[in-house]
């Protein structure tokens, strides 16, 4: 991930703070890192930031080897759609667009 400016604004959805609340402590103080690294557009290493394809709706970031962030960018706002498992990736590839 290129540096890029900083979000207006950050919102996460139900499913989100479910899913964060799961994690053990240690990963949650990771997934803590790569929230704020992705609010404030910077760079950090491993993010790895991509689309999840074939949609390309939603996109993930790398929080370790084993989990992921699923999260949207629309008009300068991130919305923190949920943290899974690597091979659950794949719930989100052809996921329907949320409405607001």
């Amino acid at each position: 991930m290129t540096d890029r400016p900083a979000v207006a604004s950050a919102t996460f959805t139900e499913q989100w703070w479910r899913s964060y609340a799961k994690l053990s402590t240690d990963r949650q103080t990771s997934c803590d890192r790569v929230v704020m690294a992705l609010i404030k557009g910077t760079d950090s290493p491993g993010l790895n930031v991509k689309p999840i394809h074939p949609d390309k709706h939603y996109l993930e970031a790398r929080i370790s080897s084993g989990d992921r962030i699923i999260f949207r960018l629309e008009q300068g706002a991130i919305f923190f759609v949920d943290v899974v498992k690597h091979d659950d990736i794949g719930r989100y590839s052809r996921k329907p667009r949320q409405t607001r």
